[in-house]
């Protein structure tokens, strides 16, 4: 694809290290900082920022179907995960957050049902972009593996009871900080392919 020549991948490497910056740095204000839950608590730059991220995931991938209806099918579908999981965040203002995830979970099973003949082939388009790459790798670490590193099991083999909370908090809000990023860098990625893909079908 003419969108990765050398010039565009430093570009993206600088820009992305920028955003990946920004997210260490949301972190360290809050070691610096703490709000007045305190250390990493909902109140906190760090989740704020995670919040804001899975919203505007959610809207771009609501948006990248529109422009691509070859993949429509799942962006549909993640853009609902994406905004089920902000909802999520807001646990600690909301006791009965459930019942506002829930409507979305409905909407899923729906479009499941109502997409299922075309989820295959949307599923084949969708990963075949290199944007999926960084999708995956994003989803894992942010849902799967920032969860495994927050485990008290293992921080109590490294700090003892009074302390070991500070440091779980940290690595495990980071680590979906950064995946969340990571998640962000795919839609940005997907964008850039999609108006790569209609130019080239457009002349």
């Amino acid at each position: 694809m003419k969108i990765y020549t050398p010039l565009s991948v430093v570009v993206r490497v600088v820009f992305y290290s920028l955003l990946l910056f920004g997210a260490a740095e949301m972190v360290r204000l809050d070691a610096l900082f703490p709000m007045e839950e305190g250390y990493y608590g909902e109140i906190s730059f760090t989740e704020f920022s995670q919040e804001i991220i899975l919203f505007v995931l959610s809207v771009m991938y609501l948006f990248a179907g529109l422009r691509y209806r070859e993949i429509q099918p799942v962006t549909n579908i993640l853009a609902l995960v994406f905004l089920a999981s902000c909802i999520r965040e807001f646990n600690f203002l909301i006791d009965w957050w459930f019942y506002l995830v829930l409507p979305v979970l409905l909407v899923i099973i729906w479009l499941l049902f109502r997409d299922y003949r075309k989820l295959k082939p949307a599923t084949a388009a969708f990963f075949s972009l290199p944007s999926s790459g960084w999708f995956l790798s994003g989803f894992l670490i942010t849902f799967v593996f920032s969860r495994l590193m927050g485990r008290s099991s293992f921080w109590r083999i490294l700090y003892d009871e009074s302390t070991y909370r500070i440091a779980k908090a940290a690595t495990e809000e980071g680590m979906e900080l950064a995946g969340d990023v990571i998640m962000l860098i795919s839609a940005l990625e997907l964008f850039i392919i999609i108006g790569y893909l209609n130019r080239k079908e457009q002349g």
